[in-house]
């Protein structure tokens, strides 16, 4: 005797004792536990992909003051002895001597490994690092940053110009 239709489903979903015992019920919490895990997984690597855990359009952030004077351009997300970019841009007078304060609390989290173009000499104030930056004839200032994460976890990391406004810079380092 054949089955038709829906009897054929409820036949293959019913848990028999021959000639394997099966439990339907729990087979398929196994089923749909599978399917969420496989769902996870998709999602997981998609964020991947996307920057969650380095570099990508997620982790790529260029914020700026209110007033338009500085932008930092960086990748809020980063791993445990990576190398990343930073790009600090500053506009104001033509010419003038501008000095960006870093402040200690991105340099926990980092090392400065390189600097273009190399300023005059560096110099601190308390625990914030202060770097000088010569405009052009525009009024930009734009300094290239190397920087080695060497920490985990989040680091809350400011800079500001001196007497400027500061612009947090918030930045989470994976083991």
């Amino acid at each position: 005797m054949a089955l038709r239709g829906d009897e054929a489903d409820d036949h293959e979903f019913r848990s028999r004792s021959y000639p394997v015992q099966e439990d339907m019920a729990q087979q398929r919490r196994v089923w749909r536990f599978e399917r969420i895990g496989w769902a996870g997984l998709i999602v997981l690597i998609v964020l991947t992909l996307a920057g969650l855990f380095s570099k990508g359009p997620l982790s790529q952030v260029e914020p700026r003051t209110a007033d338009g004077k500085l932008q930092v351009s960086y990748e809020r997300f980063s791993r445990n002895g990576s190398q990343d970019d930073m790009i600090v841009t500053s506009k104001g007078a033509p010419s003038e001597m501008r000095y960006l304060v870093v402040g200690s609390g991105l340099l926990e989290g980092v090392s400065i490994e390189n600097l273009n173009p190399q300023p005059a000499p560096l110099h601190s104030e308390g625990r914030d690092l202060v770097i000088p930056m010569q405009a052009d004839k525009d009024g930009l200032a734009t300094l290239y940053l190397t920087v080695r994460s060497n920490g985990v976890g989040l680091y809350r990391g400011q800079m500001h110009m001196l007497g400027g406004e500061t612009l947090p810079m918030p930045r989470f380092i994976y083991p």
